[in-house]
């Protein structure tokens, strides 16, 4: 008999970034494998909800001809900074997603896959799969609260101690963990006492269709960064880069979101920095088209050390471009590029030294053809969803 299986995410299609794309991937590949897959998500908002109003973003027939397999609900609560009408969104949602389940419940679905963070989602999740009788696959995006208090955007000790002590009982409650960095397994394996290899790596990803053979036709010398520009990524670095790149008459594109966007965007008109283009937020499609007419891609993550654990989607995303990757990270993310020798990777402190590798490599055309092949190479040997998700369907077939 086929198996059935129920997404649960406030990310999936069309919203943009890795997240939502994840979700996309899992959702059509598990289908594709006769596994037959429904998700159950929000009417799209991020970052704003007028943006999907625009028919650009919905730009897979597939997906849009597949309404009856994805239940969307409405939140009327809005998604702040501030942080009580934050808890009061994530509650708002852990109900929906919860009466939706509720409704649902004669479906039948052997596993819900949950994706974290955020945890009252997983919540939803742990009290559904009782009365779906479903097994809970968690699909683990960052190590959470540690991530809350790397961006510093909570410092309750009490309430940190009950987010860890939740922390805890959705790793052990989870039939599966999914992980999307092999940095977050040593973490994940400490909080459990037993079935420590219940534990899946199943990285971010292109699609075979999506991964560039060919950049030819590339005339500019540019650099590029795409994505979140928030309270991982240190925006004040990402202004000296730009700062950096026009005083040495490099074209810098940002196609960028988030709650540092604004600050960012403001900088660059107060300082008058005409080589500096921002792009606004568009498809995953004109993204990689972006990143793939650049010759050098920009990653950043600030110094915490929770953020040694990540893999971001982005650095993916410029391999699967052909696109180099110059960045100031640590941990998993510098030894993948180092080791794979698709670019290179800097303390964050040494701005000038990413400039002047920048600078080097401009003038190296042989050693920046020999980094293109090697991000083909890797992203084709680790990291093409095709191949990737039998890590899924293996265990739940």
């Amino acid at each position: 008999m086929k198996k059935r299986t129920l997404i649960v995410t406030q990310n999936f299609y069309p919203v943009i970034g890795s997240a939502g794309n994840r979700m996309k991937n899992i959702f059509q590949l598990l289908n594709k494998n006769e596994i037959e897959t429904h998700v159950i998500t929000t009417e799209p908002g991020y970052p704003n909800k007028n943006m999907y109003k625009d028919s650009t973003f919905w730009d897979d027939e597939q997906l849009n001809e597949e309404s009856d397999k994805i239940y969307r609900v409405q939140i009327k609560n809005s998604n702040s900074l501030n942080l009580y009408r934050r808890l009061f969104f994530y509650i708002e949602i852990m109900f929906r997603f919860l009466y939706m389940m509720w409704r649902i419940r004669k479906e039948k679905y052997d596993y819900i896959i949950v994706s974290t963070p955020p945890i009252f989602i997983v919540l939803s999740a742990m009290i559904g799969k009782i009365f779906l009788r479903s097994k809970l696959i968690l699909e683990v995006r960052d190590l959470w609260p540690d991530s809350l208090i790397g961006v510093k955007a909570f410092n309750s000790k009490i309430i940190i101690k009950i987010f860890r002590l939740f922390e805890m009982v959705m790793y052990r409650r989870a039939d599966h963990i999914i992980i999307n960095s092999n940095g977050f397994k040593s973490h994940i394996q400490a909080k459990l006492k037993r079935n420590k290899d219940k534990i899946i790596y199943l990285p971010n990803g292109p699609r075979m269709y999506e991964l560039v053979q060919d950049k030819t036709n590339q005339t500019d010398f540019n650099v590029v960064y795409t994505g979140n520009i928030g309270l991982a990524q240190d925006v004040e670095k990402l202004k000296q880069i730009a700062f950096l790149l026009h005083k040495n008459n490099i074209g810098f594109h940002v196609m960028g979101y988030g709650m540092k966007r604004q600050d960012f965007i403001e900088y660059i008109k107060k300082n008058n920095l005409s080589n500096v283009i921002i792009h606004d937020a568009s498809t995953r499609k004109q993204s990689l088209e972006l990143i793939k007419s650049c010759s050098i891609a920009i990653a950043l993550l600030n110094d915490n050390d929770v953020f040694s654990t990540v893999l971001p989607g982005k650095i993916i995303d410029y391999m699967t471009c052909k696109t180099p990757v110059v960045a100031a990270v640590k941990g998993v993310s510098a030894h993948m590029i180092v080791q794979n020798r698709i670019g290179q990777a800097f303390n964050e402190e040494n701005v000038q030294e990413m400039i002047d590798y920048i600078i080097s490599l401009k003038e190296n055309p042989e050693k920046l053809r020999q980094f293109e092949e090697n991000c083909l190479t890797t992203v084709m040997k680790h990291f093409v969803w095709e191949k990737n998700i039998e890590q899924l369907t293996k265990i739940i077939v």
